[in-house]
């Protein structure tokens, strides 16, 4: 199964973490998608950390992650600073989507 995770505030952190590391524990895929206030999230070194993780991939609205300031050198290697496509992409390609 793959899960998409959609996140638009950077208040869940501990949540983001706690679902991505059971459901690749569980041998699921895991996409996530941040934009808005959620594209602050990129600079905590435990999300990026999930990264190291099989099965785990990262993209974020490079439009929304100007808008509130992160400049590219704050944004980790092997995030795709991309566009709402990618938010499209993930939606089409996860069995199921969380909205955090």
């Amino acid at each position: 199964m793959t899960l998409g995770i959609l996140v638009t505030t950077d208040r869940y952190k501990d949540d983001i973490i706690g679902i991505t590391e059971t459901a690749v524990n569980k041998g699921h895929r895991v996409l996530i998608f941040f934009m808005d206030e959620g594209c602050r999230l990129v600079t905590d070194k435990k999300i990026i950390s999930l990264m190291e993780r099989d099965g785990v991939s990262m993209s974020l609205c490079d439009f929304n992650r100007k808008k509130i300031g992160l400049s590219d050198e704050e944004t980790p290697e092997g995030i795709t600073c991309g566009s709402q496509y990618d938010n499209a992409v993930m939606n089409k390609e996860s069995d199921k989507v969380i909205v955090l």
